[in-house]
C-alpha cells in the first residue's frame, strides 16, 4: 500500500509580509486625501447652502419692508435715548431681524428685537439659554470654533463688563456669517458724504423695523456685489473671533472688541488675512483657497485668495474692492 506525502504549504516570509503591509500604508495614504477633499466638498457645499438660505430671508425681508435688514441698530431705551455706552449696551444686528424668515420665528417672538435693547431680552435665564443654542444655518461645517463665542462677548442686564466685553459680559452662540459693509474700513456712518458703501450696515434712526439698503440702491448689479461672506474662528492658530450674527456690544464702527464687527466685514483687510491683529474685521474661512460669498441676487460664488486687491487706500480700485462698493461706478462681470 502506498502511501501519499502532503507537501507543506509554504509560510509568507517576513520580507513579503513587509512588503503587502506597506502596499496597504502607499495605498491609505493615497486614498485618504481622496477622502478629505471629498468630506471639504460635502461642507463647502453645505455652507453654500446656508448662505442661500439667508439671503432667500433677506429678500423675504425686503420684499415686506422695501429694504434688507440692518447690520446693526439700537432698540428700545437705547434707541429713544441715542446713547449707547459701550460694555453696557446690547445691540441687535441683521441675523436677528431675519429669524421669522429662517423657521425661527419662535426665537423672534421671544427675543423681541424690534421693542428692546438686546442686553433687556435676554436677561431671564431661559432665553439666556436659547441664544446660546448652535444655529446651523449660521455655521460653516468646515469650521472647528466652539458652540458660544468667548471672543464677541455681549452685555447682559446684571453681568456687564469692561468696555471691551472681555470680561463680566457673556457667551451667545458662535456664527461665521458676516455682512459686507464697506470697501475699507468698517463704517457705521449712513448718511452724508463718508457713509459706507456695502449693502448691510447702521440701521435707519426712526424706522421701525428697521430697515437699511434698498435692492435699488445697487446699481453696480445685484449677481456682482458681495451681501455676505465668511469668517473663520482661526486659520493656522490665528484668531479671527468669528461672527455673532443676533447681537452686538455697543454700536462702534471700526473696531476688533465692540459694535459692528459682531456681524458685518470690511475690506481692507485681504481674504483670510493673518497678518495683523485687525484681520478679524474681515471676510476668511476654513475652505482652502478662498472663502464663499453670497452675493445681493442670492447666488453664491467661491472667491479666491488671489483676488485682485489693493488696500493701500481708501480708494476703490481692485476687484475685491469693487465686489463690496454697491454703487462705485466700477461694476464687475465675475466669471
Amino acid at each position: 500500500m502506498r502511501c501519499s506525502t502532503r507537501r507543506d504549504r509554504p509560510a509568507f516570509t517576513l520580507v513579503e509580509l513587509l512588503v503587502v503591509i506597506a502596499i496597504i500604508g502607499i495605498l491609505i495614504a493615497l486614498l485618504l486625501p481622496a477622502v478629505q477633499a471629498a468630506r471639504e466638498a460635502a461642507r463647502r457645499s453645505q455652507c453654500n447652502n446656508n448662505l442661500k438660505q439667508l439671503m432667500l430671508a433677506f429678500h423675504n425681508y425686503h420684499d415686506k419692508w422695501g429694504r434688507f435688514p440692518p447690520g446693526l441698530v439700537k432698540m428700545g431705551n437705547w434707541f429713544v435715548a441715542n446713547n449707547c455706552p459701550e460694555g453696557q449696551c446690547g445691540t441687535w444686528s441683521w441675523g436677528a431681524f431675519i429669524l421669522p424668515y429662517c423657521e425661527q420665528s419662535a426665537l423672534f417672538d421671544t427675543l423681541r428685537p424690534t421693542m428692546i435693547p438686546a442686553d433687556a431680552a435676554i436677561q431671564p435665564d431661559q432665553v439666556y439659554a436659547l441664544v446660546r443654542k448652535r444655529l446651523p444655518l449660521f455655521r460653516c461645517p468646515s469650521d472647528t470654533g466652539p458652540e458660544t463665542n468667548p471672543e464677541r462677548k455681549v452685555p447682559r442686564i446684571g453681568f456687564y463688563g469692561d468696555v471691551d466685553c472681555t470680561t463680566g459680559c457673556v457667551e451667545v452662540f458662535t456664527a461665521n456669517y458676516v455682512g459686507s459693509n464697506n470697501s475699507y474700513d468698517l463704517n457705521r456712518e449712513y448718511t452724508g458724504t463718508n457713509q459706507f458703501n456695502g449693502l448691510i450696515g447702521y440701521g435707519q434712526t426712526g424706522s421701525n423695523p428697521p430697515r437699511c439698503t434698498p435692492i435699488g440702491d445697487v446699481t453696480d448689479g445685484t449677481s456682482n456685489t458681495f451681501a455676505l461672506g465668511e469668517r473663520a474662528w482661526q486659520i493656522q492658530g490665528v484668531m479671527l473671533r468669528a461672527a455673532v450674527p443676533i447681537m452686538a456690544n455697543g454700536d462702534t464702527g471700526n473696531h476688533s472688541r465692540q459694535g459692528q464687527v459682531y456681524a458685518m466685514a470690511c475690506g481692507r483687510w485681504p481674504l483670510n488675512c493673518t497678518s495683523a491683529p485687525e484681520c478679524d474685521r474681515g471676510f476668511s474661512s476654513m475652505h482652502p483657497g478662498g472663502a464663499n460669498f453670497a452675493m445681493v441676487d442670492g447666488s453664491v460664488r467661491f472667491i479666491s485668495n488671489t483676488i485682485d486687491h489693493n488696500n493701500a487706500t481708501a480708494a476703490v480700485d481692485s476687484i475685491y474692492e469693487r465686489l463690496i462698493a454697491i454703487d462705485d461706478g466700477q461694476p464687475v462681470q465675475l466669471p
